[in-house]
């Protein structure tokens, strides 16, 4: 059973035309599925997009971390490589593989665990300037994460996950 897409009539899956309204359901199938198919073209370029500029602030980091000799840093590596995969797995998934699904899924939770554990680690680096400079780079971190976590549930979705084959 399903619902008609125009008056929400209950339906045998294999009815062409609403009972009710008389709504053709095949067409109804096909505008649902340009508009999921647009749905995921739009959620890729914007991943990679996001995924560019995530590459080139990973850059800067690593170049500011060079400045400073006694400095360990390598969050920029990882936030780098994250990038790439996100990227790959966007393009894959616009070629309609599920496995572009599973690597943009791997990459990205690593990306989001990346972003948590260096947001507990300015803690430390930022006593010096008191604790408003803390909450300062917590919520910056934020605002990479909010988008990440965003994109993972909307990749997520029954729409996105039924074009992917």
């Amino acid at each position: 059973m399903t619902n008609c897409s125009n008056c929400n009539q209950t339906i045998l899956d294999e009815t062409n035309f609403c009972p009710k309204c008389g709504l053709d359901q095949t067409l109804s199938d096909k505008n649902s599925n340009s508009n999921n198919v647009t749905f995921l073209t739009v959620l890729c370029v914007l991943t990679i997009v996001g995924s560019a500029f995530t590459i080139g602030r990973a850059y800067l980091y690593e170049m500011v971390s060079m400045m400073d000799e006694d400095t360990n840093y390598w969050r920029g590596w990882i936030y780098a490589g994250t990038a790439i995969g996100t990227i790959v797995g966007a393009v894959m998934m616009l070629q309609r593989k599920l496995k572009g699904l599973l690597i943009y899924t791997v990459f990205q939770i690593v990306y989001i665990i990346t972003v948590i554990i260096a947001s507990f680690s300015y803690n430390e680096a930022l006593d010096d300037w008191g604790g408003n400079a803390y909450y300062l780079a917590s919520g910056i971190s934020m605002f990479f994460i909010v988008p990440s976590v965003l994109f993972l549930v909307l990749y997520w979705t029954d729409k996105v996950k039924k074009l992917l084959h």
